[in-house]
C-alpha cells in the first residue's frame, strides 16, 4: 500500500476533479458574460453612430437652406442650437424679407471672431452623440474569475473592451469648444414678426389717420361700413376740394409708413406705430393748410372708397349730435364682441374710442399729450377688465 493508503488517494482525486468542474463552470459563465456584454455595447455603438449620422444629415440640410437664405455661420449656429429653424423659415416667407433683413433678425453675441464653418459647426452641434467610453469600466457578475485572478488571462473588463473595440473601434470627434462662445437669439423685430395677434390693418389705419388729420384740419371726416357694398362710406361736413384731398393724401402717405413699420420691418407694434405716426412726441401730426381755404358744406356728405354709381344714392345728412347717439358706447361694443365669442377687441374700434375720449379730455382743457395718454389708459383698462385683449 502507499504512504496515504487507497482511501486517501481517492479523496484527493475527487477534490481535483471537483475543482476542475468548478473552473469549467466559472469559465462558461465568464464567457457568456463577455459575449453578452460585448454584443450589447457593439449594438449601442452602432445605434449611436446611426443616430449621429441622421442628426448630422438633418442639420446639414438645414444649414444649406439657411445659407441660401442669407444667414452667416454665426447666425446659423444660434438658430440651430436654439431650435429656431422653423420660426426663421416662417419669417423668411413674409413679403419683402430680403437676405440682409432676415440676417438682421438674428442677434449674435459673444465672441464673433470665432472661425466657424459647416463641418466644425455640425461636429459641435452633435458633440453629445458619442460612443460609449469603456476606459476604466468594471464588470461584475458571472461568478469568480479564477483564471484572471491567477494571471492566466486578462480581466473580464479588458477582454470585453478589446473584443468590442476590435469590431466597432471607438470614434473620437474633434470639437471646437470656442464655438460655444457664440451666443445670441432673435431680435425684438423677429419676435414681432412671429406675433400672431390680430393687428390693425393698413386699411384700418388709413381710415383712422384720415379722421384724425381731418379733425386737426378743422373738419369732420368719418367712415361708416356699408353692408350692401362691403366698403366704407366717407362722411364729411365740407366740400370735397383741396383740403379734403390733402388730408386723404397725407393719410395715404402715413399708411405707407405704417405698413412698412408694422408689416415689413416689424420695427414697432401696431399700437406703438399708430401713436408714433399720428402723435409724434405726444403732438398731433398736422396737415399744412396755410394755402387752403376751408369750405364748410353744411351737413355731412357721404362718399365711398369703393367704385360704384353714386347717382342713385342720396347724400347722407347727419347732424353731429345724432351721429354721436348712433355710435354705441364702449361698454356696449365690448358686450357685442363678447356675445360674438371674440377674445380680442377690434384694434380700429379701440382707436376710435381712444380718439373720442381724447377729444372729450381736450374739450375739458387737457393738454393733447396728456389727453392722449389718459384716453389710452382708460379705454385699455375697461377692455382688459372685460376679459378681452
Amino acid at each position: 500500500m502507499g504512504l496515504f493508503g487507497s482511501n486517501t488517494m481517492s479523496f484527493l482525486g475527487g477534490v481535483a476533479e471537483g475543482a476542475s468542474k468548478e473552473l469549467a463552470r466559472q469559465q462558461s459563465s465568464i464567457d457568456a458574460l463577455i459575449k453578452d456584454a460585448s454584443q450589447v455595447i457593439m449594438a449601442d455603438r452602432l445605434a449611436t453612430r446611426k443616430r449621429r449620422q441622421t442628426r448630422m444629415s438633418d442639420l446639414g440640410d438645414k444649414y444649406n437652406v439657411l445659407r441660401n437664405k442669407g444667414l452667416n455661420d454665426s447666425s446659423i449656429k444660434v438658430v440651430l442650437e436654439q431650435d429656431l429653424y422653423d420660426d426663421i423659415i416662417k419669417i423668411s416667407k413674409k413679403p419683402g424679407i430680403t437676405k440682409d433683413k432676415l440676417n438682421s433678425f438674428v442677434s449674435v453675441t459673444g465672441d464673433t471672431d470665432v472661425n466657424v464653418n459647416k463641418s466644425s459647426l455640425l461636429n459641435y452641434l452633435t458633440r453629445d452623440i458619442v460612443d460609449t467610453d469603456l476606459s476604466g469600466m468594471k464588470f461584475t457578475g458571472g461568478g469568480v474569475d479564477t483564471l484572471a485572478a491567477l494571471g492566466l488571462r486578462k480581466p473580464v473588463g479588458e477582454t470585453i473592451k478589446a473584443k468590442t473595440d476590435l469590431v466597432t473601434p471607438k470614434r473620437t470627434i474633434e470639437v471646437d469648444d470656442d464655438i460655444s462662445k457664440i451666443g445670441g437669439g432673435f431680435t425684438a423685430s423677429a419676435q414681432r414678426a412671429l406675433d400672431t395677434r390680430t393687428k390693425m390693418s393698413s386699411a384700418s389705419f388709413n381710415r383712422s389717420a384720415a379722421s384724425v388729420l381731418a379733425k386737426q384740419a378743422g373738419f369732420d371726416l368719418d367712415f361708416r361700413y356699408n353692408t350692401q357694398t362691403g366698403g366704407f362710406d366717407i362722411e364729411t361736413d365740407i366740400e370735397k376740394g383741396d383740403l379734403y384731398n390733402t388730408v386723404l393724401e397725407k393719410a395715404s402717405e402715413l399708411t405707407k409708413q405704417y405698413d412698412k413699420i408694422v408689416f415689413q420691418d416689424f420695427s414697432m407694434d401696431d399700437t406703438v406705430a399708430y401713436d408714433y405716426l399720428l402723435f409724434p412726441e405726444g403732438k398731433l401730426n398736422k396737415v399744412d393748410v396755410s394755402d387752403i381755404n376751408l369750405k364748410k358744406g353744411g351737413g355731412k356728405t357721404s362718399d365711398s372708397n369703393k367704385v360704384k354709381d353714386l347717382s342713385k344714392k342720396p347724400k347722407l345728412e347727419i347732424e353731429k349730435e345724432k351721429e354721436e347717439v348712433k355710435v354705441p358706447s364702449l361698454v356696449q361694443s365690448i358686450k357685442n364682441e363678447l356675445e360674438k365669442g371674440s377674445t380680442k377687441f377690434p384694434v380700429d374700434l379701440k382707436q376710435k374710442y381712444i380718439k373720442r375720449r381724447t377729444q372729450e379730455l381736450l374739450d375739458e382743457g387737457k393738454d393733447l399729450s396728456d389727453a392722449r395718454i389718459m384716453a389710452q389708459a382708460e379705454v385699455r383698462k375697461i377692455i382688459k377688465e372685460s376679459g378681452l385683449q
